[in-house]
């Protein structure tokens, strides 16, 4: 058992690291964020249990019953497809034991501690998109400590159960704003020395910070507006932006300026959608800048580049003045 965790386990870790560095490249740190997720959820055990060698050792029948389970993880989003995160999860479960071929049943208690380094590939640009799937996969260092008042089944003590536990699954993200969703995923657990699998099923609480800044708009010059549309809409997310109101004050008190209005998409849909979704956003802009606060139609240029910005521009207008 200490084999496996002297040896899998620091080759697992690495591998997750250095194929999120991989996948990261140029971009690697305009593009990352923080976040943390607490969780709650439901364990599945094994019907072989965590307990087989005991059976086979001291006679005994030991099942657990499934139970809550409890988790943390701490996150870096690496890029908008890409994160990896080291997690705890923690339960706490009956144990029913009895002696081999009959006897009175007991009932003890343990404690399940799962310490895990995981990569999670999300289907979606969770920076583009509120909505994403996501495959989460990891390896760590599980321990059943059992409890210090009734360490005994059937009159034998015993020690905890240690193993390298490897974790997969599939999962689902929904983000409300650039900062706060949630998240719900299921994963099996395959523990290599006990050669048990359980499951479980979780749902959590995602608090993001450090979003990244596109490095296209912030390099956008003077007198220029930056504002963002809400997903797969021509609306805009503030219609009140204070970036408007100095847009209009710049054009009215700067007759002879003109304005270019560039739009861009996300990559939600495909190149030919996303760009007449960034051409109707750019003529939205332009009516409000005509209709609703007078500036001439003659003074305004337009121009639709879809999803060819990515993440830089993705769902925004930028209007820039000329003088």
């Amino acid at each position: 058992m200490k084999k496996h965790v002297n040896t899998i386990l620091p080759k697992a870790l690495g591998a997750c690291v250095l194929a999120t560095a991989a996948t990261s490249q140029a971009a690697f740190w305009d593009a990352s964020s923080w976040y943390i997720v607490p969780s709650v959820g439901y364990h599945y055990t094994d019907e072989l249990d965590h307990y087989d060698k005991l059976k086979k050792k001291a006679m005994t029948e030991v099942e657990f019953d499934d139970g809550p389970i409890y988790g943390i993880s701490f996150g870096w989003q690496t890029m908008g497809h890409s994160a990896v995160e080291l997690a705890y999860n923690y339960s706490n479960f009956d144990i029913k034991s009895k002696p081999v071929g009959g006897g009175p049943e007991t009932t003890n208690e343990t404690t399940y501690h799962y310490l895990h380094l995981d990569h999670l590939y999300y289907f979606n640009d969770v920076y583009e998109n509120d909505f994403s799937f996501y495959i989460p996969v990891g390896i760590g260092w599980m321990k059943n400590d059992p409890d210090v008042n009734k360490g005994q089944l059937n009159g034998k003590y015993y020690r905890g159960v240690e193993d390298t536990v490897l974790n997969f699954g599939v999962g689902a993200q929904y983000m409300f704003g650039e900062h706060v969703g949630v998240r719900g995923d299921v994963r099996g657990l395959y523990g290599f020395s006990q050669e048990n699998f359980d499951a479980i099923a979780q749902v959590g609480l995602v608090v993001r910070w450090g979003m990244p800044v596109p490095m296209n708009v912030a390099s956008a010059p003077p007198q220029s507006a930056n504002l963002k549309f809400k997903l797969d809409s021509t609306e805009l997310v503030n219609p009140n932006d204070p970036e408007i109101a100095v847009l209009i004050n710049t054009l009215k008190n700067n007759p002879n300026s003109n304005v270019k209005i560039l739009a861009y998409s996300d990559r939600s849909g495909n190149s030919a959608y996303n760009m007449r979704l960034s051409e109707r956003r750019a003529e939205s802009l332009k009516n409000i800048l005509v209709n609703q606060h007078g500036i001439d139609a003659d003074r305004i240029y337009t121009k639709a580049f879809g999803d060819q910005e990515g993440l830089s521009r993705a769902r925004h207008a930028i209007a820039v003045v000329e003088h």
